[in-house]
């Protein structure tokens, strides 16, 4: 299994995963690991390779991933940025 090393890492920081790993009843190696499986489980891979029926099945994933969910419209933060 492969493993990383964090290097300059601040001690409170440190510190502070430390306690957040003992509030969960881990030691920190496997908090770390918690934190660090969470976004990789719940990422959404879209590579079709060119295969449109792959396409459209991630186009239907993405569908039902963002269906009743509500985005601002970005366009007043675009032209008061432009104003700037």
């Amino acid at each position: 299994m492969a493993q990383i090393l964090v290097e300059d890492l601040d001690p409170i920081i440190l510190e502070k995963l430390e306690t957040l790993a003992k509030q969960h009843g881990r030691s920190l190696q496997e908090g770390l690991k918690h934190i660090l499986q969470q976004p990789a489980q719940k990422a959404t891979h879209y590579y079709t390779g060119g295969d449109m029926g792959k396409a459209r099945d991630a186009v239907a994933r993405a569908q039902v991933r963002y269906t009743e969910k509500i985005f601002s419209d970005s366009t007043e933060l675009i032209r008061e940025d432009r104003e700037r």
